[in-house]
């Protein structure tokens, strides 16, 4: 997996790139954190993002939380199809916020 931040000011934008899973999700959570302490808004555009586990869903989870917390937003764009269907099927559609 990639990850690649785009700083738009308030906001982080990150693009992730390939399978978060259980191998990728500790590194991934790592950047999510660091970027949830820099930024009052962060998006994760998942256009090519091929994959997610139960891990994956974890860190994702885990900053919105985060966000949450602080009073900020965290937003999922750009989600492909059968990425959508776990968020769907996990429950998660309800949780998050997608543009």
């Amino acid at each position: 997996m990639t990850i690649k931040l785009v700083n738009h000011g308030t906001e982080g934008e990150l693009l992730l790139e390939g399978r978060l899973d259980s191998t990728t999700a500790p590194e991934a959570e790592e950047i999510f954190l660091q970027t949830a302490e820099r930024f009052e808004r962060v998006t994760l555009n998942l256009a090519v993002m091929d994959y997610v586990s139960s891990a994956g869903l974890r860190v994702i989870k885990r900053l919105h939380m985060t966000m949450r917390k602080k009073g900020g937003r965290m937003v999922l764009k750009n989600v492909n199809k059968m990425v959508m269907e776990v968020f769907e099927i996990t429950g998660f559609a309800g949780l998050l916020e997608f543009e």
